[in-house]
């Protein structure tokens, strides 16, 4: 398309652009209107998401309390970290246990003679080839590996045995400054007589009784690898393990050996996770009163300073939460029916407020109607918690909820001002191109009859200076 020439109305004297201007600007108040509102709607858009995260944090505040499992876990503790730690699951039963460790499990360490260097040969009595198995906890057989011309080499049985991948590790270790004392050492992976792995030669070539491989830990051990477990006393009673995770001894209780000497370790239940569970519940309902109460908060002309102070959705939500939280449970197959039975109230401003005496006394006395009142007892029984989950889901819900449909319904305006803002630019373009060939044309016109009227009064002015000679 050819483009608009500029013009400023020269022929005639006439501002054509600025009178082009003054029209277009007169056309374009609807315009400006319309976008002033898509502008509103996208604000309350804005607005409609931040309330539905709070309102799905609530919703998933609430369903954390339908888990008739919460305060049925288990907490330890150990009046001696530094030497026993324990943890335990919903199956261990409480209690207190006295530990008294004499002897932590360690990991068999064994050590060749020293050889010149890392490239020394290792085969002995001329051998090209020997064979040998890693076995694990003193069997019969094991994980073999062959040592003969393509790795004999200090550094070649070291390498067969790491990639044999059986559960020690080998590596070489100059004890000399200058380099020339190297020993293979070998370190089981795991701790005790059971975890033990053993370099055995199943061929005759001598090569095992060369390289001299003696215990580092237990030191000296030959056949007895007993002091490589751990020794403790449980309650008095005297127990070896391979292991310093000793998971065998009390069911549901894993006892973490640290070091040597004495620790009670106490097993009780945790109510942790359920008192936690109602003050996040108590935090997230506050944060959607917040935002609510955010709307309506006066800004400096004395008016409500919110997008969504007097909005009908909004006033919907408050509603609605307010009526989920007057709600009570008679069938939750507990004692308690309400919320304040544990201390749980609304101030004047909407706001749920946490006695935290009362609440501690509840957990301490009535711990499982307290759950209940949440949860319900049995399968059959209903709780608070979960009259809240289907009150605020229908609020927050991310395809069939009350904010997600007014959310949709101001995309659904603001699409059809934008359709509507676009029509009215491309009119508004064509005005110009309109206006622009018309008052071209008019200032165009005027000019030439401008140039008539100039010609006609020069041949007036001619006739009448030579009448006058």
């Amino acid at each position: 398309m050819a483009s608009i020439a500029s013009f400023s109305g020269l022929g005639s004297g006439i501002d054509f652009s600025q009178l082009t201007e003054a029209i277009l600007t007169e056309r374009s108040r609807p315009l400006s209107q319309l976008q002033s509102r898509s502008s509103q709607f996208t604000k309350r858009n804005d607005a409609y998401k931040q309330l539905n995260t709070k309102l799905a944090t609530l919703t998933e505040a609430a369903n954390a309390l339908t888990n008739k499992d919460l305060g049925t876990g288990r907490t330890t503790s150990s009046n001696a970290a530094d030497k026993v730690t324990a943890v335990a699951d919903a199956s261990a039963a409480t209690g207190a246990f006295n530990l008294s460790v004499t002897r932590l499990a360690s990991n068999l360490t064994q050590a060749t003679r020293a050889y010149a260097s890392a490239e020394t040969a290792v085969l002995a009595g001329g051998a090209t080839t020997a064979t040998f198995e890693l076995r694990l906890g003193g069997a019969s057989t094991g994980t073999e590996i062959t040592i003969d011309s393509d790795n004999n080499t200090l550094a070649g049985l070291r390498d067969a045995i790491n990639d044999a991948d059986a559960g020690v590790t080998a590596t070489i270790v100059a004890t000399d400054v200058a380099g020339t004392q190297n020993k293979l050492v070998l370190t089981s992976d795991v701790t005790g007589t059971a975890g033990r792995v053993e370099l055995v030669e199943t061929t005759s070539t001598g090569t095992q009784a060369d390289l001299t491989i003696a215990s580092l830990n237990p030191p000296g051990a030959t056949n007895d690898f007993s002091a490589l477990d751990a020794t403790f006393t449980l309650n008095g009673l005297g127990l070896t393990r391979s292991s310093n995770a000793v998971s065998d001894a009390i069911s549901g209780v894993t006892f973490n050996l640290v070091n040597t000497g004495t620790a009670t370790v106490t097993v009780s239940t945790s109510r942790n996770d359920f008192e936690a569970r109602v003050r996040s519940f108590v935090n997230a309902y506050n944060d959607v009163q917040d935002f609510i109460a955010g709307q309506y908060a006066k800004g400096s002309n004395g008016r409500a300073s919110g997008v969504l102070a007097g909005d009908s959705t909004l006033q919907s939500v408050q509603t609605q939460l307010r009526t989920a939280l007057g709600l009570s449970s008679t069938d939750n197959g507990g004692t308690f029916d309400n919320l304040t039975q544990l201390g749980i109230g609304r101030s004047d401003d909407g706001k749920l407020t946490l006695d935290n005496t009362t609440l501690s006394s509840a957990l301490s006395n009535s711990f499982s109607d307290a759950r209940s009142l949440f949860s319900g007892l049995s399968e059959t029984d209903t709780g608070l918690a979960n009259k809240f989950y289907d009150a605020f889901t229908a609020l927050s819900d991310g395809v069939t909820g009350l904010v997600k449909n007014a959310i949709t319904g101001n995309e659904s305006s603001i699409k059809n001002i934008e359709k509507t803002v676009g029509d009215q630019l491309a009119r508004l373009s064509r005005l110009r191109q309109t206006l622009t060939r018309q008052f071209a044309a008019a200032d165009a016109a005027i000019n030439q009859l401008n140039g008539q009227g100039t010609a006609l009064t020069n041949l007036f002015d001619a006739q009448n200076a030579s009448k006058s000679k």
